[in-house]
């Protein structure tokens, strides 16, 4: 059964080594991360050549990045071999208790970016839509395998729902839509 290409993924490579995108090689892919950028009306575009920028000042990173412009990958998840992204902090155990694994070595961090500048519909829609390809690409259950920053960090982090509701959206339409979308997108 084949997916719907709806959008097209462009490859932006952070270089590596480096602090961002050391290219370590993924473990099997179990579970999507599901992140708002945190930072209003910055744009996929905005979000990479920072990272680019700061590529060697933090070890913090993401796979994907998505507004309503673009989705941009830079760390290999679905254009390329994936490689572990910087994501979610290791000594938290959330992820463990519910996957088996940390996500920052079996798991896809995809990234929503929110703002006055940016459509939220049109972002929203490219958000879904990468989620689900992801779930399809790695044999995920869009049901069970997309679980939000916040649950996994809850001391710390409020992403996707922050970002979310500045569209007056909520993570539990996300999952919801998300389920959707996958249907749609593997329907014949």
């Amino acid at each position: 059964m084949p997916f719907r290409e709806k959008y097209t993924i462009t490859p932006r490579y952070l270089p590596q080594p480096s602090k961002r995108r050391p290219g370590l090689i993924a473990a099997p892919i179990r579970f999507l991360v599901a992140h708002d950028t945190g930072n209003p009306d910055s744009t996929a575009l905005d979000n990479v050549a920072y990272y680019m920028r700061s590529k060697d000042v933090e070890s913090a990173s993401a796979h994907i990045f998505v507004d309503d412009k673009q989705i941009i990958e830079c760390v290999p998840a679905l254009t390329g071999k994936p490689e572990k992204a910087w994501h979610v902090l290791y000594n938290v155990p959330k992820d463990n208790g519910l996957y088996g694994v940390n996500a920052n070595d079996a798991a896809i961090g995809i990234e929503y970016c929110f703002g006055r500048n940016i459509d939220a519909g049109l972002a929203y829609k490219k958000y879904l839509w990468v989620l689900a390809k992801c779930c399809f690409t790695f044999g995920l259950d869009p049901s069970r395998d997309v679980v939000g920053h916040f649950i996994l960090d809850p001391k710390r982090k409020t992403d996707p729902v922050t970002g979310l509701a500045h569209s007056r959206r909520t993570y539990k339409k996300l999952l919801r839509d998300i389920v959707a979308e996958y249907k749609d997108c593997t329907a014949k």
